[in-house]
């Protein structure tokens, strides 16, 4: 007997119409995407090729379909696709109403996300629906569609990357002979690439869900892989927890991704053990000493878990609820719960090895299953929960009005928090500093967190600017002299799309310019800095070549201890050249760069 098979049933066989409609499906999806994520928008079909909807349904159902169906005519199924298809719509309703009116990029990432981990964890549900009624909800069955939706998805990665491989091998070769075709073909035409996408889904599919033999060769060969793994990453573990009472907690907290580095500790050994130990497989796989050593893991990942939310709960106690901390809440935390599950199972006094974990992993998936479904929902909505904390802390004076991220506001709650962002420019503490206010309003003009600005706005911008009202708004340092007018009146295209020509006229004195001999062109080179943002300094030289002024160099100075000493140096125009201590090298009447190793004296 095949250990795909000891593992649960195979899935009944696809007849060869299915199989048709496999590939036409998967095709029609590689299709769909392009419309909805790569095909340039006609005005008359702006509407419907950016709906979230049809984004959503495209992402998802055909996958589900693909690998699920078996009979065309089954009731049953076409019933749960029907479930899963409203599930989908309110979950998309949801994200609709937290887009509107916001940068839309950081709400649909965690959204896709969540489509991920829906259609990994729901699908083995949909599949077993073709098994028959007395044994359809055995974990063995559930196991073997997790199984064979893991190898399907390896496989379709790897066809895609050797296809990939060859088709740049082919552009390549005819480029030598200067045909472009096939370069243009295959890595301008999206249209090509989607559905050769498709295509190789419907093919990966197929061959998955048809070719048994196989799938249980790459599935042992990927088992006895992992199960040399596991002793290795459980003695890791022990041996982390073992140093850890040495150097305390402190190091922890201290550190950047303890949090993510402790959950992904965790949930290896999770994920080996579940490999190892097979569904209907229960001997014990390893000599005494080294399952032991692999119980005392599992023993002890309750601990892991733990710690990252301990380090989790130091962040969020500091600076507050975001919706990555939420997301990594909710993952730590289900750790943590299958962590405890899998620790009651190595002391069950059964003679089987970890018993119980067969019992435990259909009401673990089915969790994940929820809490997805939750966190797009306004059950768990990370942005409502996230903004309202913030908020909730400004007013309760744990959170200084200089210190909110508004930033994190603008970009990454969407609606809810553009709503706060709106709802704060009549907040006292920013209404009392002049330079706070004008932070949020040019942070609610932002088109993305780098300080760009729609072309629109930067049109108006240029249009508004006057020479005069410049030289009034950006403060000359002491001892600099005035730029010349054709620098002042060559602003607005310097600076265009930027958010520095904005934020110079927005609060007087918040930029502020020095006159400095640079190149040693007897002319003065314009030094010029914005310190509106919080955070930075941000500093552009501008030089004056072939009679027109152009951009020279950039010094971006980032979190500085000394910030406000800074400033005030550049206001004081205590700012000085340095030259270079190496010089380059000239060959043959053309300067070359030489990048040296040791820059500290340059």
């Amino acid at each position: 007997m095949s250990q795909f098979t000891r593992a649960g049933s195979v899935m009944p066989p696809v007849p060869t119409s299915a199989r048709a409609v496999i590939i036409a499906i998967c095709v029609l999806q590689g299709l769909l995407l392009y419309f909805f994520l790569s095909h340039p928008a006609s005005p008359a079909l702006e509407s419907l090729s950016h709906n979230i909807y049809g984004q959503t349904m495209a992402f998802t159902l055909p996958v589900l379909i693909s690998l699920s169906v078996v009979h065309l005519n089954s009731r049953r199924f076409w019933g749960g696709i029907a479930v899963l298809t409203l599930l989908l719509a309110g979950m998309a309703a949801w994200l609709k109403s937290n887009m509107t009116g916001a940068p839309s990029e950081a709400v649909l990432f965690p959204f896709c996300q969540s489509l991920v981990l829906l259609v990994y964890f729901v699908l083995p549900w949909l599949q077993v629906q073709s098994f028959p009624p007395d044994t359809r909800y055995r974990y063995a069955n559930l196991a073997a569609c997790y199984s064979q939706n893991t190898l399907c998805l390896m496989l379709t990665v790897l066809l895609m990357l050797l296809t990939l491989g060859v088709m740049a091998l082919c552009a390549a070769l005819f480029r030598l002979i200067g045909i472009e075709y096939f370069h243009t073909l295959f890595f301008d035409t999206p249209l090509f690439m989607w559905l050769v996408y498709g295509l190789l889904l419907g093919i990966s599919i197929v061959t998955c869900r048809t070719q048994p033999s196989l799938m249980n060769t790459t599935k042992n060969i990927i088992r006895f892989i992992l199960k040399g793994l596991l002793p290795l990453v459980a003695f890791v573990a022990l041996l982390f927890l073992c140093a850890l009472p040495f150097t305390g907690l402190k190091a922890l907290s201290d550190a950047w991704s303890a949090a993510s580095l402790l959950t992904i500790m965790a949930m290896s050994v999770l994920v080996l053990v579940n490999v190892v130990r097979e569904a209907d497989n229960a001997s014990k796989p390893y000599p005494r000493f080294i399952r032991l050593l692999v119980n005392a893991a599992i023993l002890l990942l309750p601990v892991y878990a733990a710690l990252a939310m301990y380090a989790t709960g130091l962040r969020i106690a500091q600076y507050g609820w975001t919706p990555q901390r939420l997301w990594a809440v909710l993952t730590i935390g289900v750790t943590l719960v299958a962590s405890l599950c899998y620790s009651l199972s190595v002391i069950d006094k059964r003679p089987d090895w970890l018993p119980r974990i067969t019992q435990l992993n259909k009401p673990l998936s089915l969790l994940v299953v929820l809490l997805v479904i939750a966190v797009n929902s306004p059950l768990l909505d990370p942005y409502r929960i996230s903004v309202n904390n913030q908020i909730a802390r400004l007013d309760q004076g744990k959170t200084q009005a200089k210190d909110l991220d508004l930033h994190m506001l603008r970009f990454d709650t969407g609606r809810r928090g553009n709503d706060a962002l709106k709802a704060l420019q009549q907040n006292p503490a920013f209404v009392a500093d002049p330079h706070l206010l004008v932070l949020l309003k040019n942070t609610l003009s932002q088109t993305s967190r780098w300080g760009s600005y729609d072309v629109e706005d930067a049109a108006q911008a240029a249009k508004d600017y006057r020479a005069e009202n410049a030289k009034k708004m950006i403060q000359l340092a002491k001892g600099s002299v005035q730029p010349e007018d054709a620098w002042w009146n060559s602003l607005p295209e310097l600076e265009k799309y930027r958010s520095t020509l904005r934020d110079c006229l927005s609060l007087q004195g918040v930029c502020i310019v020095n006159t400095l001999e640079l190149n040693n062109d007897k002319q003065k080179e314009v030094f010029l800095c914005n310190t509106l943002d919080p955070k930075s300094v941000n500093c552009r030289v501008y030089a004056r070549k072939a009679g027109k002024w152009t951009e020279a160099g950039e010094l971006y100075l980032y979190e500085e201890k000394n910030r406000e000493e800074i400033i005030q140096a550049l206001r004081n125009g205590e700012v000085k050249p340095v030259a270079r201590r190496e010089s380059d090298v000239q060959i043959k009447g053309k300067r070359r760069v030489i990048h040296y190793n040791n820059d500290s004296g340059q």
